[in-house]
C-alpha cells in the first residue's frame, strides 16, 4: 500500500471507481486471464481511436499497479512482445508494459496495451516461456475477445466487498461476484483454449520452441500450489476445471504438449533460450515493493509509514498501492490510509461509513472512542441489511499516526462471530528499528559449483520458511532434478 491521498468527496467516489474497476480486473484474472481488444485472426488491427483512449488510461493503469518497471526487463520485454505482434500481423501497433506488481498476471486493455508483472517474470525462465504469455496476450487481440467479455462481470466475492467500499454507491452486494462468474463460464473457458493456440501458432512462427507454452502453464501451476501451500489454504479444491472462469493448468498443459506435438514441434528443439533471459531478469524486485509494505505469513508491515497488523490466520492478504484486502471465510476487510482531515478522526470514521452504506438498511451504532496500542481510535459499527435480506456486520476502525489516518472497513455476517477483533486491535506504529528490518528482494543469479544441490543453494534464499520450495518453483524445477556444474539458476537475495 502506498502513501494515498483519498478524499471522501466527489473526486475520491470517481477514483474509487477506477479504483474498484482496475482492480477487480486484476482479482478476476489469474496469470493469462485478460481483457482484450476488438480485432480479427484474418485481419487483426488496433485502431486510432483504440490507441487513443488506452494511451490515456495508462497512466492510471500504471499507478494502480504501482507504475512502471524501468530497465534491462522492461527493454527486453518490449522486443520480444514487438516479435511476437509482428508474427501476429499487428507490426507496431502493440505496447508492451512490465508493472510494478508481484501478482503473478498478465493483461491487455482495449488499444492493446499488454502489461506483464514482475511477479510473473520472476518465475520465468526462458525467452520462449516470455514469448508464449505475450503470444497468449496478443492471441486474445487477435481473436476479438473483448467484444464478447466487455460487459462480464468478473468481480469474486472478494470484489464484492469493493463495489460498496470503493464505489460510494453503496451496494453491499455479496453475491455480485458468484453471478458474475457464472455468467462468463460459457465462453472464457474456450477463449482461454483459443488465446493458447494461437500464442502456439504465432511464437512457433517466429522459431521459439511451441513446447514453452506447456513450460510456462506448468510453471503457473507450480507456483499457484506454493503459494497454496506458504497460505495455508489447503490443496483441495472442489470445483472441476470445466466449471472455472479460467481453465486449471494441468489440463491446458496437456492440451498445450498436444498442440505443439501436432504442430510437429519436438521437445528441446530448437533449444529454450534461457541465459539472455535470465540475465535480462537480474536484479529485478521479488515480492513486495518497500513502497507498498510487506506481506510476511499473516503480517503486513510498512517500514515507511511504520505501521503494522495481523491478520487472522487463513485468511488471505491481497496488496495493491491502494488498499490492503484481507479475505476469509468468514468475512472480508480493507485497509487503507490518508492525510489526516481537518475534521478530525471521529468526523472522518461517520462519513466513511456513511458513504459505505449509501441508502442500504442500516441500523448505525454508537461510536465508540478509544486506544489501540497507544494510537486514538475511533470504531464506527453498524447492522446493514444487504438485497438478499442478509444482515452484515460492517464496522469502519480508523487509527490516527501523526498527521495520518488509517482504517480498517470489515464485513462479515451478523449471525456469526465477528472475525476481524484481534486484527483490529493488532495495528500497531512500528519502532524506527522494526522498519529497518523490513528489506527489498531481488533476483540474483548463481553458477552451480560441482558440489551444489538444489538444498544447498536454496539455503541463501532470503527467507525464513519453504527456502527449497521457493527455489524449485521460481527455476521451474521438479525436487528430483539434480543441478548440473556451470548451469545458471536464480536465488531470491535482500537488495544491497
Amino acid at each position: 500500500m502506498a502513501w494515498m491521498k483519498r478524499s471522501l468527496g466527489k473526486d475520491g467516489a470517481k477514483a474509487g471507481r477506477l479504483r474498484r474497476n482496475l482492480f477487480l480486473a486484476g482479482l478476476g484474472l489469474t496469470a493469462a486471464a485478460c481483457a482484450t481488444i476488438d480485432s480479427t485472426p484474418d485481419a487483426p488491427s488496433v485502431t486510432a481511436s483504440d490507441r487513443g483512449v488506452a494511451a490515456k488510461q495508462h497512466p492510471q493503469i500504471l499507478q494502480e499497479f504501482g507504475g512502471a518497471v524501468q530497465g534491462p526487463a522492461a527493454t527486453y520485454v518490449n522486443t520480444i512482445g514487438q516479435k511476437v505482434a509482428t508474427a501476429a500481423g499487428l507490426p507496431g501497433q502493440c505496447t508492451f508494459t512490465v508493472v510494478n506488481s508481484d501478482v503473478v498476471n498478465a493483461f491487455a486493455v482495449p488499444g492493446c496495451y499488454i502489461y506483464i508483472t514482475r511477479g510473473l517474470l520472476a518465475i520465468m525462465n526462458t525467452e520462449d516461456e516470455l514469448a508464449s504469455v505475450l503470444g497468449h496476450e496478443v492471441g486474445h487481440v487477435t481473436a476479438d475477445h473483448s467484444a464478447r467479455r466487455q460487459n462480464t462481470a468478473m468481480a469474486s466475492q472478494l470484489g464484492a466487498l469493493l463495489v460498496g467500499v470503493l464505489s460510494g454507491s453503496g451496494q453491499i452486494a455479496q453475491a455480485a461476484g458468484q453471478l458474475g462468474q457464472m455468467y462468463s463460464l460459457n465462453y472464457s473457458r474456450d477463449q482461454e483454449f483459443q488465446a493458447d493456440d494461437l500464442g502456439v501458432r504465432y511464437i512457433s512462427k517466429v522459431g521459439y520452441n511451441p513446447y514453452a507454452a506447456a513450460d510456462m502453464l506448468n510453471a503457473l501451476g507450480t507456483n499457484d500450489a506454493l503459494t497454496t501451500k506458504i497460505s495455508g489454504r489447503g490443496t483441495a479444491d472442489p470445483t472441476p476445471a470445466w466449471a472455472r472462469t479460467h481453465p486449471l493448468s494441468a489440463d491446458r498443459v496437456v492440451r498445450a504438449k498436444t498442440k505443439a506435438q501436432a504442430a510437429g514441434a519436438v521437445p528441446g528443439q530448437p533449444p529454450e533460450i534461457g541465459k539472455p533471459y535470465l540475465d535480462a531478469i537480474r536484479g529485478l524486485m521479488f515480492g513486495d515493493d518497500p513502497e507498498q509494505g510487506f506481506i510476511m505469513g499473516h503480517t503486513f508491515a510498512h517500514p515507511k509509514l511504520k505501521i503494522a497488523f495481523d491478520a487472522p490466520e487463513g485468511y488471505v492478504m491481497q496488496n495493491s498501492p491502494s488498499a490492503i484486502i484481507v479475505a476469509g471465510a468468514g468475512g472480508k476487510a480493507q485497509f487503507q490510509g490518508g492525510k489526516m482531515p481537518a475534521e478530525g478522526l471521529d468526523a472522518y470514521t461517520a462519513a466513511a461509513l456513511k458513504q459505505i452504506i449509501g441508502e442500504a438498511p442500516a441500523q448505525i451504532g454508537q461510536r465508540q472512542s478509544t486506544t489501540t496500542n497507544g494510537l486514538e481510535t475511533v470504531i464506527a459499527p453498524s447492522l446493514v441489511q444487504n438485497s438478499s435480506g442478509q444482515l452484515l456486520n460492517v464496522v469502519v476502525y480508523a487509527y490516527k499516526v501523526k498527521e495520518s489516518v488509517y482504517s480498517f472497513v470489515t464485513l462479515s455476517a451478523a449471525s456469526a462471530a465477528q472475525p476481524f477483533t484481534a486484527m483490529t486491535r493488532s495495528f500497531r506504529a512500528l519502532s524506527d528499528a522494526e522498519a529497518a528490518k523490513l528489506k527489498a528482494r531481488q533476483i540474483e543469479l548463481v553458477t552451480v559449483g560441482p558440489k551444489d544441490t538444489a538444498e544447498t543453494i536454496s539455503r541463501r534464499m532470503a527467507f525464513d520458511d519453504f527456502k527449497l520450495d521457493r527455489f524449485l518453483a521460481i527455476n521451474g524445477r521438479a525436487a528430483d532434478t539434480p543441478l548440473k556444474a556451470g548451469e545458471v539458476v536464480k536465488i531470491v537475495s535482500y537488495a544491497k
